[in-house]
């Protein structure tokens, strides 16, 4: 068995974590105008957009005339510890399994992502953790064909977005793709001909694994 897990808005309340992370920007008189404004790359046009923190931070500051040295070192101590932000189903889930049966598969391949990734406390369930900044359907194709995987059953992919199940799903049709939609999430996408399962708790992973006997 391999579960390849998204990780924002599937194990991680990056909607939580957002607002709290906005409020950082907001004591050094930022408005959320201007945050949201400058989230993003203005030259990213991908649909899934690539966050730089880095980027964002020199936007904001160039924008109102904010020192960045200081704005750098308060995130950096907001994502030293990001533990209160792991679903509180997350844990009790992921301890079912082996560590060599969990798979970390992240959008976003920047040191902020690491550090949230590394320092929520459940970096150490996974045996592997690959951050990306692309679709994930090439990477995961590239891990099952390593580990001789391919044909087999017991693979499972868990994301919330979409274009990400689809991506799997045209590389490695054997892949149960798995939609998770939780109530905190930022997206709500709609299960399409791409998605095997819907679940909006990481309870509902247990039951499609029943019935695939695995």
């Amino acid at each position: 068995m391999k579960i390849f897990f998204d990780f924002d808005d599937v194990l991680f309340n990056s909607k939580q974590f957002k607002e709290d992370y906005f409020s950082i920007f907001k004591k050094r008189g930022v408005s959320r105008k201007i945050f949201e404004a400058c989230y993003y790359d203005p030259l990213d046009e991908r649909n899934i957009k690539l966050y730089d923190p880095m980027g964002h931070i020199k936007r904001v500051c160039s924008e109102i005339g904010i020192d960045v040295t200081t704005l750098e070192a308060e995130i950096s101590a907001f994502v030293a510890d990001t533990s209160d932000y792991v679903f509180a189903d997350v844990v009790g889930a992921l301890a079912r399994f082996q560590r060599k049966q969990l798979c970390i598969v992240s959008f976003s391949t920047t040191n902020f992502q690491k550090a949230k990734i590394a320092n929520s406390g459940i970096a150490h369930f996974f045996g592997k953790i690959s951050i990306v900044d692309s679709l994930k359907g090439e990477v995961i194709a590239e891990i099952i064909k390593k580990e001789k995987l391919a044909g087999q059953e017991g693979l499972y992919f868990i994301d919330d977005r979409t274009e990400q199940l689809e991506s799997v799903k045209m590389r490695s049709a054997s892949v149960q793709t798995v939609l998770c939609v939780r109530t905190e999430g930022r997206y709500h996408d709609r299960k399409n001909k791409y998605c095997d399962y819907k679940i909006s708790q990481l309870k509902g992973l247990e039951k499609i694994i029943k019935i695939h006997g695995k």
